[in-house]
């Protein structure tokens, strides 16, 4: 398992995205259902796996309070499999972390969890949707 992507909560996406690929990150758009414009801009080469978001996007796939709010942000850790993810977000919950939003099939293709560390540090744990 590695972090996969990172999660940047924007107040102004426009303004992120030009800045991200001013500083070397190609981007590319990724949209919120039934929405024309953009709700966020994932890099698809760059020094750091950056996925802008932003708060309508980010409140989308991430319902648990506190909202997302601009300058918060959310490190993604992808696993091979369901159970997997299971394990990890367990072991996080015995070991003082936080479940902040249960794992859960996502539209996307992915089961996604996000959870808590000590501090309040969220992570976003994904894997394969499960084939049972």
């Amino acid at each position: 398992m590695s972090v996969s992507q990172i999660n940047l909560v924007v107040s102004d996406l426009e303004r992120s995205r030009a800045f991200y690929e001013a500083v070397g990150c190609r981007l590319r758009p990724i949209m919120l259902p039934g929405n024309e414009a953009p709700g966020a801009w994932a890099a698809t080469t760059g020094f750091a796996p950056v996925c802008l978001h932003g708060t309508e996007f980010a409140a989308w796939w991430d319902s648990s309070a506190p909202a997302a709010a601009a300058g918060s942000a959310t490190l993604d850790v992808t696993i091979d499999a369901r159970p997997g993810a299971v394990a990890f977000v367990e072991t996080i919950r015995s070991h003082g972390g936080r479940v902040v939003q249960e794992l859960a099939d996502m539209p996307w293709g992915q089961s996604y969890a996000v959870v808590a560390d000590p501090d309040g540090y969220r992570w976003g744990i994904r894997s394969a949707l499960s084939t049972e």
